[in-house]
């Protein structure tokens, strides 16, 4: 019998076994700033802190001095936006954790803003147990009745195969482009007419 014969197949299999992914994300919306991470068997592939400034998401590691500064309209939202859509249908939700600290500096409205925050959440967990009814979902508020906070925290444990991975990160480079075309044309077409 020859054995390198499993080595496909073995590559094979590794392909479609689902992987299991962590993915935190954190805002504060006092200073419009906050973190991202995502986490594969607990070691860290991505993190990054994040902040908005004048329509530019400004981004920079946690160790180096360097950031990055994306436009809202620039082809890195539109390459994350089209990698989104394409892993959506892919992916399995595991677990979903939603924290938020919420206060108003004045407890009436700080509690009665807290029920209405918690009635939408309660609809949008409704609305994903629909969907997928094997997720665990979870809401930790904590209500801050004496100073004016609002921040938030999710984390999602996902499940998608190496294989799903590949292929829409290929779609998604393909369908940006097609998009960037698209952008340029639209723009050289509307300067072609002043």
């Amino acid at each position: 019998m020859n054995y390198y014969l499993l080595i496909p197949l073995v590559i094979i299999f590794l392909m479609f076994i689902p992987i299991h992914l962590e993915v935190r994300f954190g805002f504060n919306f006092q200073n419009f700033s906050g973190a991202v991470g995502i986490f594969l068997f607990k070691f860290k592939i991505l993190h990054r802190l994040i902040w908005i400034k004048n329509k530019k998401i400004i981004a920079r590691s946690e160790n180096k001095v360097q950031t990055q500064e994306i436009e809202f309209n620039g082809k890195e939202v539109i390459f994350l936006e089209t990698l989104t859509d394409q892993i959506k249908g892919k992916t399995k939700l595991r677990k979903m954790s939603v924290y938020y600290n919420f206060g108003l500096d004045d407890a009436f409205a700080t509690c009665y803003f807290c029920g209405i925050i918690n009635f939408f959440l309660t609809i949008f967990f409704a609305k994903i147990k629909s969907q997928t009814p094997t997720a665990t979902l979870e809401l930790n508020d904590t209500i801050s009745y004496n100073r004016f906070i609002l921040q938030t925290n999710f984390i999602m444990h996902i499940s998608i195969s190496l294989f799903d991975i590949v292929y829409s990160l290929l779609c998604s480079v393909i369908l940006t482009r097609k998009k960037e075309k698209l952008k340029d044309k639209k723009l050289a077409k509307s300067q072609s007419n002043l």
